[in-house]
């Protein structure tokens, strides 16, 4: 063999072993990744053969129940419920974390009422009445003795809200002995004073001075309307009486 042979034969058995040694290398480094995204792959595989040869109806069961059983552990262990607190049939409490729900002694939550804890706490005192098919969201503090009529709603804040564009409160609050009738709405971040009554159908989106009758979409300040009525109607029953003796 001729000495250049023998030196194109060495060259190419270098760059070989030097190919094979970077090839070795580069499997090395990504060993790992490669081993990842093959489970990753598999997986994903058996997840569509499953999705596929699974019923819908047997889907849609699996989801109710799983969704069941969360609800149930969520209503068990973040709820602080102190004594004679009861909630009605298909009672509903949804959360993220760290947040839950505080709830005072001898308070009352009617059937199909939903409470929702996504996006801060639900603070409720002692004795108060949940209505039917209410919808209570944090973060909100209630005081003693609230009183809610059926289908009344206490929103939170579901939609972001530029902070220059208002200024918005951290939280719902309701005072104490307030009573909401039938249908009303409030609006997060409205502030109930004592001894507030609003009217049914009512769409609270302002704050409520503490003692105001308020009602109206948007709810008005009617406190002194009710009492000129209310005093009118007195005048003329004492008037009648005394007409009549």
């Amino acid at each position: 063999m001729r000495d250049c042979d023998v030196r194109l034969f060495l060259r190419t058995e270098t760059v070989r072993s030097s190919k094979g040694m970077d090839k070795r290398q580069r499997q090395a480094r990504e060993g790992p990744a490669n081993t990842v995204t093959m489970k990753k792959n598999e997986n994903s595989a058996v997840y569509e053969t499953v999705e596929s040869i699974t019923p819908t109806f047997v889907k849609a069961m699996v989801k109710r129940v799983f969704r069941k059983i969360v609800r149930r552990y969520h209503r068990w262990r973040y709820i602080e419920k102190a004594r004679f607190v009861e909630f009605g049939y298909r009672f509903r409490f949804d959360r993220s974390e760290p947040y839950r729900a505080i709830v005072g002694e001898r308070s009352i939550a009617e059937d199909f009422n939903v409470w929702n804890a996504d996006l801060g706490d639900i603070t409720v005192g002692k004795k108060c009445w949940f209505g039917l098919n209410n919808v209570v969201m944090g973060p909100i503090e209630i005081g003693d003795e609230l009183s809610t009529g059926p289908y009344v709603k206490i929103l939170g804040p579901r939609h972001p809200v530029p902070t220059q564009a208002t200024k918005q409160r951290q939280k719902t609050t309701i005072g104490n002995n307030v009573w909401i009738s039938t249908g009303s709405i409030v609006l997060f971040g409205v502030e109930i004073g004592d001894n507030a009554v609003i009217s049914a159908g009512s769409v609270v989106q302002k704050d409520v001075p503490a003692g105001a009758f308020v009602g109206g979409n948007p709810a008005r300040n009617l406190s002194g309307l009710v009492r000129k009525s209310w005093e009118s109607t007195d005048t003329k029953q004492h008037n009648k009486t005394g007409n009549g003796k």
